[in-house]
């Protein structure tokens, strides 16, 4: 048995999420044999507990609303708390239990393989491309929840965007090739993640990505639409059927499985017991696919637009996550860039490896360079000594979308009145690249909250210093110009 602690990647998904380690220099799943991942949902009742992943899947037929699945999904939505048997968990408590089974998973399989003998030393998370700073502190403060409050204790070493994730699975993969740029397609349960990423083990950057972008459409969307299918089939057959919430459930099993055949069979064949009647429906890949090219080109629509800032310059098109198994997928593709070779590449494992992968090469500062999502800036009240009116409200951009992780800028903030002890600045993310815009073009995510001043009078100025890391995490630094001294300083974020 090997004598370190081991780092891990972790594939958070939205349906399943997976844990990955690097053995010998290669990524391996962290599962017991045969596991395809871990179910991310929760189950709670009082007679059993918590219940996570294939526990919490088992008893979903039987009490479907004591099921909670798409928490990943639902960090940003403004509903917090979810209700079981009469106990009420928050959404940072879900995925804390989430991450636990997570971790518990994949260091029990680590001894059991023989693999290490420390445990996990920490983890790389995977996350979509575009989650925002609320979001990505919401998972690292859930993972790193401790395990007395249900959560993992997970020491969280870092993020890293899922199609970025996946190409340095891809581009590590035994007989790779070097000098390549390739557009990733990521179609998961939640989001669809697109990055263009370049390979150069021979430059300063051994990844570079150029672009990236995300809707929030996945694969539930697909079964959403397959189960409306379903239940209109159903009632043309007897249209006075009920659809309680366990049928509700056994549907959604039934069309998940139809999905399935229907990417390997042109029908599939869906049947339900309702009140000790069996019905039965038959849904055609042609049926299924007219019914979902909507979705399919917001997705492409996605595609596109990157494309053509790239100018089409691409080796390859590697299509990753769960939902990219869909026949539909590779048709487009092929439809669209005839040119352009299209592959499959570990649709279920390419973002864990890669999330392994990259938890080993943290530290090497050339390894990976990414971009920034969002740009971060400052409220600040317009020409103020001139006008004297507060109302004159403008976004200076410290951070701008599209700059070189990790990134940091300065600026200068001037008090208006005297008698400040604290001083507070809002902090707007947005997508816009101007220098400065209006408030209502970006959105407030929280404030700074500088501490510690002493005898602040009108006019005195900080210089405060924005980092953003290689995960998009943001970091200050504040500096009060008249007394060289640094102050304390930290950013309260907004709840969702």
């Amino acid at each position: 048995m090997g004598g370190y602690a081991m780092k891990i990647g972790i594939d958070f998904g939205t349906s399943f999420s997976l844990p990955a380690g690097m053995i010998n220099d290669m990524p391996l799943t962290l599962l017991p044999n045969g596991e395809y991942g871990i179910p991310t949902v929760f189950y709670y009742d009082e007679d059993v507990g918590v219940l996570i992943g294939g526990a919490a899947e088992d008893n979903a037929d039987f009490q479907p609303l004591n099921v909670k699945r798409d928490i990943k999904m639902e960090i940003s939505t403004g509903t917090d708390a979810f209700t079981a048997d009469g106990r009420t968990f928050s959404k940072k408590q879900i995925i804390g239990y989430i991450f636990r089974e997570i971790a518990h998973v994949a260091k029990q399989e680590s001894v059991r393989r023989e693999l290490v003998s420390q445990g996990i030393d920490g983890a790389v998370i995977s996350v979509p491309a575009a989650f925002t700073l609320r979001e990505l502190n919401f998972i690292r403060e859930a993972a790193q929840m401790p395990e007395s409050e249900g959560g993992a204790g997970m020491n969280v070493l870092g993020f890293i965007r899922e199609p970025v994730a996946a190409a340095i699975a891809y581009f590590n993969a035994p007989n790779a090739e070097d000098e390549k740029t390739i557009l990733v397609y990521d179609l998961g349960g939640g989001t669809c993640d697109v990055a263009i990423v370049r390979s150069s083990k021979v430059s300063d950057e051994w990844y570079k990505v150029i672009d990236s972008d995300m809707k929030r459409i996945g694969g539930r969307d697909w079964d959403r639409i397959l189960i409306d299918m379903i239940k209109c089939r159903l009632r043309e057959k007897a249209q006075d059927l009920d659809f309680d919430p366990e049928i509700e459930s056994k549907i959604r099993e039934r069309a998940i499985r139809a999905k399935h055949i229907l990417s390997n069979q042109p029908t599939a064949k869906v049947s339900v017991m309702v009140r000790g009647k069996t019905y039965s429906c038959v849904i055609s890949v042609e049926e299924f696919e007219a019914a979902t090219a909507g979705v399919l080109r917001s997705t492409m629509d996605m595609v596109e637009a990157l494309m053509k800032k790239q100018g089409n310059k691409v080796d390859y098109i590697v299509c990753v996550g769960g939902s990219s198994n869909m026949p539909q997928i590779r048709k487009a593709f092929e439809k669209n860039y005839p040119g352009i070779t299209v592959k499959l590449f570990e649709p279920e494992k390419a973002i864990a490896f890669g999330a392994a992968i990259y938890a080993e090469h943290l530290k090497e500062p050339k390894y990976l360079k990414d971009i920034c999502k969002f740009s971060y800036g400052a409220r600040y009240v317009e020409d103020y000594n001139k006008y004297k009116d507060k109302n004159r409200l403008r976004i200076f951009n410290i951070i701008y979308k599209g700059s070189q992780l990790p990134a940091s800028s300065s600026f200068r903030s001037s008090r208006i009145e005297d008698g400040c002890s604290d001083i507070y600045i809002a902090v707007y993310e947005s997508e816009c690249t101007d220098n400065m815009y209006l408030p209502e073009n970006g959105t407030y995510i929280g404030d700074i909250r500088i501490t510690g001043i002493v005898d602040g009078k009108k006019d005195d100025e900080t210089r405060l210093t924005i980092n953003i890391d290689q995960s998009g995490l943001m970091s200050l630094e504040a500096v009060e110009q008249k007394t060289g001294k640094s102050a304390e300083v930290e950013i309260q974020l907004k709840d969702f």
